[in-house]
């Protein structure tokens, strides 16, 4: 009989936890982007830029936390 490979399931709370690490990656991006962009004067450019650094960031925090259940 073939043994089948039993991975661990995320837990409610470390789901809670990768939301809320998703948020963080998002507010943070969109901050520093909001902030950098009112200082230099392209706001909306810089602002769009940090969702996308937030985003990215985003992408590997879930990569990286989700690796060990794949």
């Amino acid at each position: 009989m073939d043994k089948v490979s039993s991975k661990p399931s995320p837990s409610p709370f470390e789901l809670l936890g990768l939301g809320v690490s998703i948020a963080a990656c998002l507010v943070v991006g969109m901050g520093l982007g909001y902030w950098l962009g009112e200082r230099v004067g392209a706001s909306v450019l810089l602002t769009f830029a940090g969702l996308a650094v937030g985003i990215a960031a985003a992408v590997l925090t879930v990569r990286a936390q989700l690796k060990k259940y794949m």
